[in-house]
């Protein structure tokens, strides 16, 4: 016969579990597709202003095509309060290097009272197979900004970034990234490197409650070949915002995370957390190029739908092709046809994203970006 006791004590835990499971299933739970996000806020500006009331902007990337979508996302304002709302938008970006789309959902909440507030958005879980993160595929994707509501403040709207997280970085060679913030009100900003987060647990009125994302190491741990024209390393200039790494090492998906500070008079008002990836592929190979030759090859259309031509000049021979994903993957190339204009390549079978095409000539390698975009 089991003590009451120990059947209470087991309850207890099992009810714990319950409740826990419950409030984590919360989040979007099939989100293993998200790259990047940030939350922006906007203080209440219409002709009947509420200094209490505050407008928020949820963005995140993702995976294009999708493996899965996140049609709603939940939003928690830091006062034991939330709202889940359906998803406004999702566009693909047009010409970008990582095949992705941006996806908006919009939210409004009116605060009790003036304070600080931890606004956090939670889905679960992160891409997989990112390098400097344990077992990313695990980890949920975590943002947090933090916004002051003080009626003395008068109108107060969050940086803004300019530049998306969606560029791609090449081994041993150094790499530079500007996200473009600025303030919609003339605040000063000021910027800083943070360990993206976890989800950890949640607090009495189940606010998300954050950890550094566990295995998490800094980019400086996996340098490359420095490149002599500066300081080896990584490293943000905090009054810029700029990112500079001389050199990446290691070919695959990294993440990181930069905060974006507001100070108005001396004052932090603000906080906005950009949680992105970042990707490294293998270095190009280019060699023999002229310019008088290499400008006559082309392809088109692009972005192509269903296949590309390439065309060369009649004086140039290809010798191979070969094409990759713009993280350095090899993908199969089919077996051209021939036209009036040039060899046609049938893409009907790749997704859409960005694919660089490698050329061996009789006059040297060569490098064309194809974007396949339907």
């Amino acid at each position: 016969m089991v003590p009451p006791l120990l059947l209470k004590n087991a309850k207890t835990l099992l009810l714990l579990n319950l409740v826990s499971l419950l409030v984590f299933s919360g989040f979007s739970a099939k989100a293993s597709h998200l790259r990047a996000g940030e939350i922006y806020y906007t203080s209440d500006t219409t002709a009947t202003r509420n200094p209490l009331k505050f407008f928020f902007t949820l963005v995140t990337y993702s995976v294009a095509p999708p493996p899965f979508e996140d049609l709603e996302a939940t939003l928690y304002f830091g006062d034991c309060t939330s709202q889940k709302v359906s998803r406004e938008s999702r566009t693909l970006i047009p010409n970008a290097q990582i095949s992705s789309f941006q996806n908006i959902y919009r939210f409004e909440h009116t605060y009790s009272g003036p304070g600080t507030y931890l606004v956090t958005y939670v889905a679960q879980s992160r891409n997989m197979g990112v390098v400097n993160i344990s077992n990313s595929v695990s980890q949920t994707f975590f943002l947090q900004s933090t916004l002051t509501v003080d009626p003395l403040l008068g109108v107060n709207r969050s940086p803004r970034l300019r530049i998306l997280p969606l560029d791609v970085a090449v081994r041993n060679q150094v790499f530079v990234h500007n996200p473009g913030a600025y303030d919609p009100d003339g605040d000063s900003l000021s910027f800083k490197l943070v360990a993206p987060k976890d989800f950890s647990s949640n607090d009495a009125c189940g606010r998300p409650i954050g950890r550094d994302a566990q295995g998490y190491q800094g980019l400086e741990n996996f340098l490359g070949r420095a490149d002599p024209s500066g300081p080896a390393g990584y490293a943000l200039n905090r009054n810029t915002g700029q990112l500079t790494w001389n050199t990446p090492g290691i070919i695959g998906e990294f993440a990181l995370a930069l905060v974006v500070e507001e100070w108005r008079n001396g004052r932090l008002i603000g906080q906005v957390t950009r949680d992105r990836q970042l990707f490294v592929r293998g270095e190009p190979i280019v060699t023999g190029l002229s310019e008088d030759w290499y400008s006559l090859v082309s392809t088109f259309p692009n972005p192509a739908a269903s296949a590309f031509t390439l065309k060369l000049p009649p004086s140039i021979q290809l010798r191979a092709s070969s094409l990759y994903t713009a993280q350095g993957t090899p993908v199969p190339l089919p077996v051209p046809t021939r036209s009036k204009e040039g060899l046609v390549f049938p893409i009907q079978s790749l997704p859409n994203a960005l694919y660089f095409l490698h050329l061996r000539t009789s006059q040297g390698n060569h490098i064309q970006k194809i974007v396949v975009q339907r």
